[in-house]
């Protein structure tokens, strides 16, 4: 069996190595250059941690990232107003949840993809898709023709392969929300996923990604649609932060850096609905599904779809059954994520009078992450 994957990021790669350990012969056409890896981080929680276990990858990205547990709520000040524990889901003496730098964890999926025999062809796109009854045929901008079983989409949430076989009309929607992202070294009191709370409702937040390192985020609502300009977006985000007095937010606004990666990005969301695959073309990751952020489980989602979809292409005894029983297990749990997170999202949008219920929307959301998938 041979599978070609459209895009090389977590959920991509993630397919290509479990793919590949599996005895699948597997190319990977990944647009970018590899050294092009941007990002500032990203958390794995309990879900993410289960699904790479059952690929061999929980432990060394448990080894390379930082391992958390608290969710703690605090005023503009830094004053806590509430904490609470975070499911142990994937072992007890293992952390709720992990951060890992974005670079590192796409370095480290690539080098175990690679070591299990997928190929990745790097700064390469596909220009042409034909599908058959028995197979699909690729020609790639490199000039190169390929033919295999099956064809993954798991190019993001603009997803061209999704556009052209699936139709024009599943395309993003603009959630209400952007977010902004910087990577500083780790305040000692930053030891889990912080949302610090102005009076106004502005919310900016704060992840562990090692001993030394973490990362904020600030969540900007508006009507329209944004896209920042890039030369004012170290000037832009310390404006942002400047009302909210904790000493260590005062502390990273004195970091920023304009010469360093500073990341604002509109929440577009998308969820297709099921099957995710038309003939011997499927979706993956945002392809799929892409999510606002509050469940911090874009990318966990992703490596949830990269197993289920090893394991269903092993256990069926064609492509076509392993396709329907990957959407079967995968459709109504995305889909119940996918509304929590947006409903989370809807009431940050209108802080004021949402009182406790984002928390306990969190606790919800997390609840149906420790189920089984």
């Amino acid at each position: 069996m041979k599978v070609v994957i459209a895009g090389g990021g977590i959920g991509g790669l993630t397919l290509g190595h479990g793919l590949a350990r599996a005895g699948v012969e597997v190319r990977i056409i990944e647009a970018a250059g590899r050294g092009d890896r941007l990002g500032t981080g990203i958390t794995l929680l309990g879900n993410a941690l289960r699904a790479l276990d059952r690929i061999g990858l929980a432990t060394p990205i448990l080894a390379a990232g930082y391992g958390w547990d608290v969710v703690s709520t605090r005023d503009a000040d830094g004053n806590v107003l509430h904490e609470q524990t975070v499911p142990r889901t994937y072992k007890p003496d293992a952390p709720a949840a992990v951060g890992i730098m974005r670079t590192r964890l796409g370095d480290l999926l690539e080098a175990h993809a690679v070591q299990s025999g997928a190929a990745i062809d790097f700064c390469t796109t596909i220009e042409r898709i034909d599908q058959g009854d028995d197979g699909v045929t690729v020609r790639l901008s490199s000039g190169d023709t390929d033919q295999c079983d099956l064809l993954v989409a798991a190019d993001g949430a603009y997803s061209k392969t999704r556009i052209q076989h699936f139709g024009e009309h599943l395309r993003p929607t603009y959630s209400g929300m952007g977010g902004w992202r910087y990577t500083i070294p780790r305040p000692g009191n930053l030891n889990g996923l912080v949302l610090y709370r102005s009076p106004d409702g502005h919310i900016v937040g704060g992840l562990p990604l090692s001993k030394d390192e973490c990362y904020l985020f600030y969540l900007e609502n508006t009507a329209e649609h944004m896209r920042m300009p890039p030369d004012r977006l170290g000037e832009m985000l310390r404006e942002r932060l400047a009302p909210f007095g904790a000493p260590e937010i005062q502390e990273a606004i004195e970091l920023i850096d304009d010469r360093r990666h500073i990341s604002f990005r509109p929440f577009d969301i998308i969820l297709v609905p099921s099957p995710w695959h038309r003939g011997r073309i499927v979706l993956l990751g945002d392809a799929a599904h892409s999510l606002t952020p509050q469940l911090t489980s874009g990318g966990g989602m992703a490596i949830e779809d990269a197993v289920v979809l090893c394991e269903e292409l092993a256990a069926n005894p064609s492509v076509a059954d392993g396709l329907e029983a990957y959407s079967a297990r995968r459709c109504e749990r995305v889909n119940r994520i996918y509304e929590t997170s947006l409903a989370i999202c809807r009431f940050e949008q209108h802080p004021t009078g949402a009182g406790e219920e984002p928390m306990r929307l969190m606790a919800e959301g997390h609840a149906i992450l420790a189920q089984p998938f």
